[in-house]
């Protein structure tokens, strides 16, 4: 089963810490020092109560950073030489000598592509693994629900650990959700929604907890979607008579969409509602 990591930022470190404390039910917290004024690796991991990530992201990256490179470089240095469970290193970054003081150890090495799912995305997570590091995080964005395909067939060809694979948008929502299904080590949660984020709170009416890669999945395909009420009526419904299976939000692009991604991920069963009602049912067997 996979692990629940929560994204926490602030404007300054007081807050930062104070809205880390107040997370309850995550398995790790990933601490976003690019967003506060005033950064500090020590004052970000003293009196934390679970794992952390420390994370300073770069502009380039989707990070808010405003500071020189070298004085973002420095902050990772002092993640790595402190007592932090991992810090997040991008690619990009190639900051190879720093990935050499650890031997890759406690390293979580990102990749973020904010437009598109890449072609070469097993090239690139041949190379990242070549790299040493512990956990290579692939965060991609998809704009169909097929494009969500290539991370489910490099979550099987590499396996479970040490990986964490992610598609950003609507239409990765079912990466987050059914992440032991895509192989990824824990998933994100947090209120980065322009990147497609859920809440905890709306990542457990998903009944994550429950999730592994033998839940039966379920789903509403159409378009639009987003305020349909259908994910959390039968999710409760799930829960309430302790039924192995989660109802996703399904946001197709069209048909073939559709019907490629659910028998990729072996869908059981499928709510249709506008505009897909009549070339789904002509589509059945």
């Amino acid at each position: 089963m996979s692990k629940l990591c929560v994204t926490v930022t602030a404007p300054t470190m007081a807050e930062l810490c104070r809205r880390r404390d107040a997370i309850t039910d995550a398995d790790l917290v990933e601490l976003r020092l690019d967003t506060v004024s005033d950064p500090s690796v020590a004052g970000a991991l003293a009196g934390r109560r679970l794992p952390v990530i420390i994370t300073c992201r770069a502009a380039w990256e989707g990070g808010q950073f405003k500071g020189s490179e070298e004085e973002r470089r420095r902050i990772l240095e002092d993640g790595l030489a402190s007592e932090a469970d991992y810090v997040d290193i991008e690619w990009r970054a190639n900051f190879t000598d720093l990935l050499a003081k650890t031997a890759g150890r406690r390293v979580v090495l990102s990749m973020h592509d904010f437009k598109s799912v890449p072609d070469d995305l097993t090239e690139r997570a041949q190379a990242m693994r070549a790299t040493g590091a512990e956990v290579i995080k692939l965060a991609v964005t998809p704009a169909r629900l097929s494009d969500c395909l290539p991370l489910l067939d490099l979550g099987a060809q590499i396996g479970r650990r040490g990986t964490v694979l992610v598609g950003m948008g609507a239409c990765g929502l079912a990466t987050r959700v059914l992440a032991s299904q895509f192989g990824s080590a824990w998933t994100y949660a947090g209120g980065e929604h322009q990147v497609g984020q859920l809440t905890p709170a709306e990542l457990q009416s998903y009944r994550f907890r429950t999730v592994t890669d033998r839940t039966q999945v379920y789903g509403l395909v159409g378009s639009p979607i987003a305020l349909s009420v259908s994910p959390a009526m039968h999710n409760a419904s799930f829960a309430a008579n302790q039924i192995d299976a989660v109802y996703l939000p399904l946001p197709a692009a069209d048909p073939d969409d559709f019907v490629t991604f659910a028998r990729a991920i072996g869908l059981r069963g499928a709510s249709v509602t506008i505009p897909f009602k009549v070339s789904l049912f002509d589509r059945m067997d």
